[in-house]
C-alpha cells in the first residue's frame, strides 16, 4: 500500500511541476502535499525523493521543498540535447517509427483550427509526435534521457507558449512538412526538416521567455 501511495504522490506532484500548476522556484511543505494528495508523510518524502534525483525538485533541509527553476540556461540545454538526438534517430531509426500512428497525427494536425482550443491540442499534438519518434529508438539509455527532456520541454512550453500562438502555427505547419517525410521514407531531408523545426522552436521560446523576464542561470 506504502509503495502504491509513493508511486500516486509521485505522479501527481510530478504532474503539477510539469504543468507548470506548482511554479518553478515554489515552496511546498509535506504539509500542504500531505493535505493535496491526501497521503502521510512517509510516501510523500518517497516520492519526494524521486523527484529530487530526477531534479524536478530541490530538498533544502530545514526550509522545505522548492520546485526547481527553469531557466534560460537550462531552456538552451534542453533544446541542445533534443538537436543532438532527434535527428540522430531520425537517421538511425526511422524506419521503426509507427507509420499507421504518424498518420493519425497527421490528420488530427490537419484539422487543428485556430482558436481557443488550438493552443492545448497543438501542444497534445507535439508532444505525442516528438515522443513517437523517439519511442523508435531501441537504445534504452537515450529513450530514458528523451522521455526527462520532454517533461522539461512542457515546463517550457507551458511558461513560453502563450504568448507564440503564430509560432504554434507555423510549428503545425512544420509538423505535416516532417510527417509526410516520414511517411515518404526520406530519412535525410526528415531528420534536416526536424533539425530547422527544434532550432526555429528555441529561438522563440528563448524570445519569449525573455520578455517574461526568466532568469539566466
Amino acid at each position: 500500500m506504502d509503495m502504491n501511495l509513493k508511486n500516486i504522490a509521485y505522479e501527481v506532484i510530478k504532474g503539477k511541476i510539469i504543468a507548470c500548476e506548482y511554479r518553478p522556484n515554489t515552496f511546498l511543505s509535506e504539509a500542504f502535499l500531505m493535505q493535496e494528495i491526501d497521503a502521510s508523510r512517509t510516501p510523500i518524502r518517497e516520492a519526494l525523493n524521486k523527484l529530487e534525483q530526477e531534479g524536478f525538485v530541490q530538498i533544502i533541509p530545514k526550509k522545505g521543498v522548492v520546485v526547481t527553476a527553469l531557466s534560460l540556461n537550462e531552456v538552451n540545454m534542453t533544446f541542445e540535447a533534443r538537436l543532438l538526438l532527434e535527428p540522430y534517430i531520425i537517421h538511425h531509426y526511422m524506419e521503426f517509427i509507427d507509420l499507421h500512428k504518424i498518420r493519425e497525427i497527421y490528420s488530427q494536425t490537419e484539422h487543428l483550427v485556430p482558436g481557443e482550443e488550438f493552443y492545448a491540442d497543438f501542444c497534445r499534438l507535439d508532444d505525442t509526435l516528438h515522443r513517437l519518434i523517439s519511442s523508435a529508438c531501441s537504445n534504452k539509455f537515450l529513450n530514458e534521457s528523451l522521455i526527462h527532456i520532454y517533461d522539461q520541454n512542457n515546463r517550457i512550453r507551458i511558461l513560453a507558449g502563450k504568448n507564440i500562438w503564430q509560432r504554434h502555427i507555423e510549428a503545425a505547419k512544420e509538423h505535416l512538412v516532417l510527417m509526410d517525410l516520414i511517411l515518404q521514407g526520406k530519412k535525410e531531408e526528415a531528420a534536416e526538416s526536424i533539425t530547422n523545426h527544434l532550432i526555429k522552436s528555441k529561438t522563440e521560446a528563448i524570445r519569449s521567455l525573455i520578455n517574461e523576464q526568466m532568469p539566466i542561470n
